[in-house]
């Protein structure tokens, strides 16, 4: 079969189950893009910048659990994609970036053609730490399915895969693609006897869940039912014990007092990031059983007992089934107790109680970095997985509505809701026009003080209240909302956000719900 390698790539996408891709054509991809028109199962959803292309397909595999796919032309968009890269690197996000590269004969020339730049594909692959560029059109089927298994066998980090333009338009008869059957890494069979012996010992065991085992909720959940320990999650793996399951015990920051206190800690999914160590301070395991699919991680932190390398759901479903059930000596009473925050008064609060009230169970939120936001990690309620997604090790501005846009894509029959400030909003507002093109029914709650606010409280701080650079001259949101065609409302108050937000989540068009904290009144 006589193929091009831009049909090459659209052929091997759709073998490995791609159904969206995010992107903007360029000249040095139109063979590419030629091979996605009226693709059948293939939908290309066109942005308004590389950057909020790369937030989407992060924030559509963050969702879904698959492999978001972006592409770019050369040079200054591949260059785009760099902080969405860094970000998914950071979470362990699958995201794939396609690129179109310079020629072998252009390639480091210095001679001035077409998106120029030095050492592109090299960039790119720092970012991300895993890519491969191909020069002949007859590489890219098993590039592809490379980039595919590295994402969905190992930890699920961004891949860069780079073809030069000319490859694109270049044609070779190929056999038609297929997808191999991947299984996932599973932890060594004496290991799991090791950890499961410990477990059966423990009388106080307490258990730890991250990003990695969003894919293994009922797994994390049916552990924590059977030996009766209580469950703490850190941010990527909100989600993954619901927030009301009587075992539930809080954010992982809160578990320091119970490292203490147990005799077991089991932990999946997780690298043990600074925030948790740091919050711990000279807390620290006495045994730990760490499962996580990155051998990287494990004893990293802390040593651990035993180290098991391999697929959260399905060691853990292994684990399990090496397990009877017993019951712990954690009372029901002492996790309940661990589960209750001090009330807090004022404007931010307020708004997230609200939101939660007005959502549905399974609705996604994603968040951006702002105080709003900060509060929602701490103290805004998620029961299901893949729901809460959030920037929080690398701490990417402007990445909430994008990835909404994202995980609105991935998952259209469920409530998607953006929370952002001012300050971070414009990084990314002109995606507004992608989502009104889409028709997406997209709230996006905006909270404006005018002012880059947790930069100006550590002003306040740490540098005697001297302030520069934080103040800001915004636009009026909700003209700018409408001039985008979509739809724009300010709210002063709890009951005037909560009928925009009701509103909002009937409309088929985004909705900016601004949130002027100067006026409001709980």
């Amino acid at each position: 079969m006589r193929r091009t390698g831009g049909q090459a790539v659209v052929d091997a996408l759709d073998a490995w189950g791609a159904d969206v891709v995010f992107g903007i054509p360029g000249v040095h991809t139109l063979t590419l893009y030629d091979a996605l028109y009226g693709h059948p199962r293939i939908r290309h959803v066109t942005t308004r910048h590389e950057q909020g292309a790369a937030f989407m397909a992060d924030g559509y595999a963050r969702a879904s659990g698959k492999v978001g796919v972006v592409l770019t032309t050369t040079g200054p968009a591949a260059v785009n994609a760099l902080t969405p890269l860094g970000e998914a690197y950071a979470e362990s996000s699958p995201v794939l970036l396609i690129a179109s590269g310079p020629t072998e004969e252009t390639a480091g020339t210095d001679l001035g053609t077409l998106h120029e730049m030095r050492d592109q594909f090299g960039m790119l692959k720092k970012i991300c730490g895993q890519g491969r560029r191909v020069n002949r059109v007859e590489d890219i089927p098993e590039a592809v399915s490379e980039a595919f298994a590295a994402m969905q066998t190992r930890r699920p980090r961004p891949y860069v895969l780079e073809a030069p333009l000319d490859v694109f338009k270049a044609e070779a008869d190929l056999t038609q693609p297929q997808a191999e059957s991947l299984a996932p890494p599973q932890p060594d069979a004496g290991l799991l006897k090791k950890a499961a012996d410990l477990i059966r010992t423990a009388s106080r065991p307490l258990a730890l869940a991250g990003g990695g085992a969003q894919g293994a909720s009922a797994e994390v959940v049916h552990l924590a039912e059977r030996i009766g320990a209580p469950v703490g999650l850190t941010a990527n793996g909100l989600g993954v014990v619901p927030a009301d399951h009587p075992l539930f015990l809080g954010r992982a920051e809160t578990m320091g007092p119970w490292v203490t206190k147990t005799d077991l800690l089991i932990a999946t999914g997780t690298r043990f990031g600074d925030p948790v160590v740091r919050s711990w301070r000279e807390a620290r395991p006495r045994r730990l059983v760490h499962l996580d699919v990155d051998p990287g991680v494990i004893g990293r932190r802390y040593p651990a007992e035993v180290g098991l390398v391999g697929d959260a759901r399905s060691g853990l479903q292994a684990l399990c089934a090496g397990l009877d059930e017993k019951a712990s000596e954690w009372s029901p009473e002492e996790v309940a107790s661990a589960r209750e925050t001090p009330q807090e008064a004022g404007a931010l609060p307020e708004i997230l109680k609200s939101l939660r009230r007005a959502l549905d169970r399974d609705a996604v939120v994603t968040s951006d970095m702002t105080m709003l936001c900060y509060q929602a990690r701490r103290r805004f309620p998620v029961y299901v997985p893949r729901s809460f997604l959030s920037p929080n090790y690398y701490g990417a501005l402007g990445f909430s509505v994008p990835a909404a846009i994202g995980a609105r894509t991935a998952c259209p029959d469920r409530q998607v809701v953006a929370l952002c400030g001012d300050g971070g909003f414009l990084f990314t507002a002109q995606e507004l026009s992608t989502a009104r093109q889409q028709r997406l029914g997209l709230p996006i709650v905006l909270c404006n003080d005018n002012t880059y606010s947790a930069i100006k409280r550590a002003q306040d701080r740490d540098c005697g209240g001297r302030h520069i650079g934080v103040d800001l001259e915004n636009p009026n949101f909700v003209s700018f909302a409408r001039s985008f065609g979509v739809n724009g409302v300010r709210v002063t108050s709890c009951a005037e956000f909560e009928e925009a937000m009701q509103m909002a989540l009937k409309a088929d068009l985004p909705t900016v719900i601004e949130v002027f904290l100067p006026a409001f009144a709980p």
